[in-house]
């Protein structure tokens, strides 16, 4: 054998093996080295846009969660919107459940009730509450009634009044000042 063709047939055995190795694409179907080197360089040229559907879904996914737990405690008929002794829904109950039933997005008109301490307690404010949705829907579907352990942030309409009662009391009378630059007093 000649010394000039030991390097042709070197060459033609590398590239045989490499070509039986690259046969095999990685992700499992038969690919040239061409073929491999183009779909990796397209990928890698379009490289951000292929993954942000996922991203964001990933991203939005704890807003939406956030979202519906926003939408149970706004529709929560609370403590404060059931009268203590009877568990009947008050006037603000009533008002509150019209509302949700009404004026929510529909897929939103569901209503949580709050659970009392006791299993009688629960059983009469869910009654109460199924009562005053009948009376307001009198035709169609009615919406969903769930029992709910956490309370709706907010008191009662009695301790709001007297709060505001109590700041509208504490406010000082209005009166002149005297004049930074005069040492007379305005009122006179």
């Amino acid at each position: 054998m000649s010394l000039r063709l030991l390097p042709v047939l070197s060459l033609i055995a590398v590239a045989t093996v490499a070509s039986s190795a690259s046969a095999q694409h990685p992700y499992g179907h038969d690919a040239g080295m061409f073929e491999s080197f183009h779909y990796d360089y397209y990928r890698n040229k379009m490289w951000p846009l292929p993954f942000r559907a996922a991203d964001t879904r990933a991203v939005m996914g704890y807003f939406d969660v956030q979202r519906n737990n926003g939408w149970k405690l706004h529709n929560t008929v609370g403590a404060s919107m059931f009268d203590p002794e009877t568990n009947a829904l008050t006037d603000s109950g009533r008002a509150h459940v019209k509302w949700v039933i009404s004026r929510a997005p529909r897929n939103r008109r569901v209503l949580f009730v709050l659970q009392a301490k006791d299993r009688h307690a629960t059983a009469a404010r869910v009654e109460s509450t199924q009562l005053a949705v009948s009376e307001m829907v009198p035709v169609g579907p009615l919406p969903s009634i769930y029992l709910t352990d956490q309370d709706a942030p907010g008191s009662s309409g009695a301790y709001q009044t007297a709060i505001h009662r109590a700041m509208t009391n504490s406010v000082p009378s209005p009166r002149l000042g005297t004049d930074p630059n005069t040492a007379t007093s305005l009122s006179n």
